[in-house]
């Protein structure tokens, strides 16, 4: 980054490259509110149109400088993100495929105390997708994403194709059963290699709700707290501003939700949404793993500020109060 914007980074960050750049990559955020036209199209909901002409994040030029900091800082919580950025970028022949092995290497290199969670993103590269699920998903204790990443996700664990469009506002069963079926094939990938990771969670982060699930045995901690924070978090970012008013939100979620799609599944209950509680939590069983399940209605901004960045701000609180 340039030396302008790094004055724009609060100095206890710590950045693991020493050199700076003359100019910036560009990241052209287009934001738009729910209702808003373009030509003969309205937006069903708040959104954003992103176009960059960016050379470093896509080839992670910075991932080498990370590695002789890791054995000093020995972090709690090792957080990948930002690969989406390799999305459709035109690679040489293999380089990709090099790049993410490098991140494996990089995170199989760290001590087994240490968390790794993964925040999904929007792809369409199916061969992409395939690399993510080989390099990287396997090696990590946790992942994040919204509702049409884990809707992709899913197809593309079950089916090896990709969702193009997906439900803004899918019921809470649906994402539900998602979870469940991404877990599931998750921690069954054919990966033969000692430095697998088991996946013990899974944060979905929607527009009406924000979902959490953990497995009983992991060291993962106040899974109640965490999908609250979660939840309030989302507020405060798309509304921009740091407190709570209930004048500027309304509640999407409906007063009860179901826990399965049909009600004769196996442990199949509804939900009702308490006021004074509005937060759910429930244990489970999938596969033969004990979890734990955690619904939080969001208090959806009514005038959206900013929607670029929600879904990394609502990941890191949920991370934080969970190490």
């Amino acid at each position: 980054m340039s030396g302008d914007l790094r004055k724009s980074i609060p100095k206890e960050i710590l950045l693991s490259f020493s050199s700076s750049i003359e100019q910036d990559d560009i990241h052209l955020i287009l934001e738009y509110r729910s209702g808003e036209k373009w030509g003969p199209l309205r937006a069903p909901r708040a959104n954003r149109f992103i176009l960059h002409n960016d050379q470093n994040n896509p080839t992670l030029s910075v991932l080498e400088s990370l590695d002789p900091l890791l054995d000093d800082f020995k972090p709690r919580l090792f957080v990948v993100s930002g690969l989406q950025m390799m999305d459709n970028y035109p690679f040489a022949n293999g380089v990709r495929a090099k790049r993410l092995a490098k991140v494996r290497k990089q995170v199989a290199s760290l001590p087994n105390e240490t968390l790794v969670h993964f925040e999904m993103a929007s792809y369409v590269e199916i061969e992409l997708i395939d690399q993510l699920l080989k390099y990287v998903i396997p090696y990590c204790d946790s992942v994040g994403m919204n509702e049409q990443e884990l809707e992709n996700l899913q197809r593309f664990l079950s089916t090896r194709t990709v969702s193009l469009a997906a439900d803004s506002n899918p019921r809470v069963a649906k994402t539900l059963r998602q979870m469940r079926e991404v877990f599931s094939a998750i921690r069954t990938l054919p990966v033969n290699d000692p430095h697998r990771r088991e996946l013990t969670r899974i944060h979905v982060h929607t527009l009406a709700y924000q979902a959490i699930l953990i497995a009983n045995a992991s060291e993962w901690k106040n899974p109640i707290n965490a999908v609250a924070k979660a939840a309030l978090t989302a507020h405060r970012h798309v509304c921009g501003t740091s407190h709570i008013n209930p004048d500027l939100a309304s509640l999407i979620l409906d007063d009860s939700f179901a826990t399965t799609m049909t009600p004769n599944e196996p442990g199949s209950r509804r939900i009702k949404i308490h006021s004074t509680e509005p937060v759910s939590c429930w244990k489970e069983e999938i596969s033969g793993t004990e979890v734990k399940i955690c619904v939080a209605p969001v208090l959806v901004c009514k005038s959206a500020r900013q929607t670029a960045g929600a879904g990394d701000n609502i990941s890191a609180a949920g991370l934080i109060l969970q190490i």
